[in-house]
């Protein structure tokens, strides 16, 4: 019964560390630039959807030797550009940025007070060679 209850604890942190990211004001920019792109860029959005999709297809069925692989690309880059070139999107990706790296922190600085030897991310998202141990 403890060990049930040891775990409702880690449980009830774990959504407290959550409300407490989510309170953050990067996780407020993610929300509402998010919003924003759904609403406001749906072209940019759906034009740079599609051409991922087609530049996909082409990598699938040859790549750089598909005839219409330049085509892609170029196609691909205009809608990236397009869609990028927004503050919002911007705004969006910075804030992500930041959540991503509290996140990456929170969980390698846990692993860390765990064990030294508990595989975490690097800042690379690689698990390092030499974190297992075994013996």
């Amino acid at each position: 019964m403890g060990d049930i209850m040891d775990r409702m604890a880690i449980i009830l942190k774990a959504y407290e560390v959550a409300d407490e990211i989510k309170s953050t004001d990067a996780f407020k920019d993610l929300l509402f630039y998010g919003n924003y792109m759904q609403t406001h860029l749906k072209n940019e959005i759906n034009a740079y959807q599609k051409a991922m999709a087609k530049f996909t297809e082409v990598q699938a069925l040859g790549g750089t030797y598909h005839p219409d692989f330049k085509e892609t690309i170029a196609v691909l880059g205009v809608a990236k550009r397009a869609l990028y070139e927004h503050e919002a999107v911007k705004k969006y990706l910075a804030a992500e940025k930041v959540i991503q790296t509290t996140l990456d922190t929170l969980s390698r600085d846990l692993g860390q007070t765990i064990s030294s030897h508990v595989k975490v991310p690097n800042e690379l998202g690689l698990f390092k060679e030499n974190s297992c141990h075994v013996g």
